[in-house]
């Protein structure tokens, strides 16, 4: 049963994604499109830009328009996007980022998540001929797919990017959010984990059956420009090492401001630069200030596209210190621009980039050690950016995809 029709429910989607729930969604269904399946992709909002490679499906409840008015939602968009986008976003409404999301009060969270799952149901009918399976990303998708799951009596797959256990630095978080999260994964048919560190969580913290649960890890698309390692366009002379990701607990930002001390007590001119917004972000200037860091530790903001492959080629060291991490799309994202990478053990990457530098994320000194011999190393950094690079022969969404279709195939003969 090669050719498939699928029902996907995301939440986001390029270009109106705020990490890399909207990346992997885009890289993941341009592969499953090529490989004969077809897609009907849902979103909480007015999506006018044109995918060719499937049908785009706006669920809104036209009452929420009525009674939540016009907001723009996503302020940072503002400076990196054209008027067009920023127009069509706006048409959006509401629809808030996950991470916006999980820090409403209880009962708007569950309106959202509710009256998503009631749009979406209200489409049960056409959505039953023309569908094999139904495949929702994430736990703002799930209560939708648990919907057409039971008017349609398609199987489900549950897609897990992340957990509240991640979001929450490996603590319990939002209580209703991991409730959603148990509910979907167990009336799902399948489960699919990004990693095999996200599979041990969702057996350990959320007792899901592991026979249940398939691994495709996350691919990577093609840069769109060539790398340029020797970009040096600022901070000529100086070696430059980058966090890049939401500045929230999880991602372990806050140790990156203790690693740029560290490294600055035998590197003076080192610049350590933090790409990204978040919640910690005024805490983190404030950190950053009293150290008397300000002069060594740069903030950024959100950067896309250009500017973010500007920023990797730039690099002399790429440092993701997470606690926990599902994937880390973005460290495969600075290997492909030949930027030797230290990765948290706690990352789900590290499976398959084998040749990134792995550590704890909490041993600052073994962290700062590797930095260090990367910036100081010409030869060990040269090694390391090589093995990275052969890494990445196997790490595509064309791999992906094909798990993917496997999972899919498990659900439909129900076994």
């Amino acid at each position: 049963m090669n050719n498939q029709n699928v029902f996907m429910i995301g939440w986001e989607y390029p270009p109106h994604n705020s990490g890399g729930l909207g990346v992997a969604c885009k890289g993941l269904t341009e592969a499953l499109s090529q490989d004969q399946t077809t897609i009907q992709f849902a979103l909480p909002y007015h999506f006018s830009q044109g995918v060719d490679h499937m049908k785009i499906i706006s669920c809104v409840d036209p009452t929420w328009e009525e009674r939540l008015g016009q907001k723009v939602l996503y302020p940072p968009f503002a400076s990196y996007s054209s008027d067009g986008v920023i127009r069509s976003f706006v048409t959006a409404k509401d629809s808030l980022s996950p991470e916006k999301l999980r820090l409403l009060p209880h009962s708007e969270l569950e309106q959202r998540v509710q009256e998503y799952a009631r749009v979406i149901g209200s489409r049960s009918g056409s959505i039953e001929k023309h569908t094999d399976v139904i495949h929702a990303h994430d736990w703002m998708s799930f209560p939708a797919a648990q919907t057409l799951k039971k008017k349609t009596g398609k199987p489900f797959i549950a897609h897990v990017h992340s957990t509240e256990y991640d979001r929450a630095g490996l603590n319990q978080g939002n209580h209703f959010i991991s409730h959603i999260e148990h509910e979907g994964m167990t009336q799902a048919d399948r489960v699919i984990a990004v990693s095999y560190y996200t599979k041990s969580l969702l057996v350990n913290k959320y007792g899901i059956d592991a026979q249940k649960i398939d691994v495709a890890h996350n691919g990577a698309s093609s840069p769109e420009s060539q790398p340029n390692p020797g970009n040096h366009h600022f901070a000529q002379k100086r070696p430059v090492v980058v966090f890049m990701g939401r500045l929230t607990l999880h991602k372990g930002v806050q140790y990156f401001i203790q690693l740029a001390q560290s490294v600055l007590a035998s590197i003076p001119n080192a610049l350590f630069i933090v790409a990204g917004s978040g919640d910690m972000y005024h805490e983190l200037l404030l950190t950053s200030a009293t150290r008397h860091l300000s002069a060594s530790v740069l903030f950024s903001g959100f950067v896309r596209s250009e500017q973010r492959d500007t920023l990797l080629d730039r690099a002399d060291v790429f440092v993701m210190p997470s606690i926990s991490e599902p994937f880390g799309l973005v460290a495969v994202e600075a290997a492909q621009r030949h930027t030797p990478v230290i990765i948290s053990k706690n990352a789900g990457v590290s499976e398959v980039l084998h040749g990134a530098v792995a550590l704890d994320f909490w041993d600052l000194d073994k962290m700062t050690t590797a930095i260090k011999e990367l910036i100081l190393d010409p030869n060990h950094s040269r090694k390391v950016v090589s093995n990275q690079l052969n890494d990445l022969e196997h790490i595509t969404w064309g791999n992906a995809a094909t798990k993917v279709k496997q999972s899919y195939l498990r659900a439909i003969l129900g076994k």
